[in-house]
């Protein structure tokens, strides 16, 4: 293969992995959910995904890929570990790999949640320090590596408050977007939930 193709070939993927930008909105809120949200294609015109929460005694969410002709599959659903309400165990299908993965997310501190997979990887969930006390910290959030690398994977920031509408970002395809999601599922919930 020639040094141009290679070239051409390396600067499509950078600029495939560097436009993965996805718009997610927070949904009415009902009374049998704490919070849903649809999961649009940057321009917003396609609603790609579903994250859909569900009341109960413990925290409890499905995400659902949108087909067409209003069906869907289910691609990840989370669960609480034994009732914590700081542990939460996973299974998401992986369409890279065809098959479904097992992981859980634990939070560390106030700031820092852990995702854990079972082939013993971790990302870190980054959440932006408050600016204030009353001030919610949950506007700009960070997915890094937890190899020595530190890379940052991707991120979500809220666009403004009242609106709950949250750009998300993919700097890499090493995981599934749905991976994302979920973490976004487990740190949005602390919206709706007194600790």
């Amino acid at each position: 293969m020639s040094i141009f193709l290679q070239v051409v070939c390396f600067t499509v993927t950078i600029t495939f992995i560097h436009g993965q930008q996805y718009v997610i909105k927070r949904d009415f809120q009902a009374s049998y959910q704490f919070n849903s949200f649809s999961v649009f294609t940057n321009d917003e015109y396609q609603v790609l995904y579903r994250i859909e929460t569900q009341y109960s005694l413990t925290y409890a969410a499905t995400i659902k890929s949108i087909l067409p002709l209003n069906d869907f599959i289910i691609v990840a659903h989370i669960d609480t570990f034994l009732g914590s309400h700081r542990i939460f165990t996973f299974r998401l299908l992986n369409s890279y790999l065809g098959r479904w993965l097992d992981g859980r997310i634990y939070q560390r501190t106030m700031l820092i949640y852990v995702i854990e997979l079972v082939n013993f990887e971790t990302i870190i969930i980054e959440l932006s320090p408050p600016r204030t006390p009353t001030m919610s910290s949950l506007n700009s959030v960070r997915f890094r590596d937890g190899r020595i690398s530190n890379r940052v994977l991707a991120d979500y920031t809220e666009r403004t408050p009242w609106l709950s509408i949250y750009d998300l970002r993919l700097f890499s395809n090493e995981y599934p977007i749905e991976l994302y999601l979920v973490g976004f599922a487990i740190v949005q919930r602390r919206s709706e939930i007194v600790f």
